[in-house]
């Protein structure tokens, strides 16, 4: 494998991919859910950006690997341990997820070389 396509896969699944969750998730989902249905809005030091960031770069590393059952091992794992605090956080919740596996595949695949604009 190419190091450079390694490293610019990393950063685009984990940098790239906190970059756009924090738009779309927390400026824009909770603001609208605060705003709209005058619930609490996520609670403050829950760390969901940190944990986003380990997320993306497992899923990439998995899908690099040839083990893609660990995203469906740790969805699991995320489903089973999330509170039911409503329909409006458990959306945000699974947008979040969905959003986090796309960058993790985009990152794996720069990452292996994938992508036409990435193949030699």
């Amino acid at each position: 494998m190419v190091t450079w396509r390694i490293i610019l896969g990393f950063s685009v699944s984990v940098l790239g991919g906190a970059l756009f969750l924090w738009a779309v998730i927390e400026k824009a989902a909770w603001w609208y859910v605060k705003s709209k249905n005058r619930v609490q809005a996520k609670p403050p030091a829950s760390l969901t950006v940190w944990l986003g960031i380990i997320e993306r770069a497992s899923f990439t590393f998995a899908l690099m690997v040839g083990a893609p059952e660990w995203i469906a091992i740790w969805l699991a794992v995320k489903i089973a341990a999330v509170r039911r605090e409503g329909p409006s956080h458990y959306n945000i919740f699974l947008i979040g997820n969905v959003l986090s596996i796309a960058f993790g595949v985009l990152g794996a695949y720069i990452a292996l070389g994938h992508l036409p604009c990435f193949k030699r």
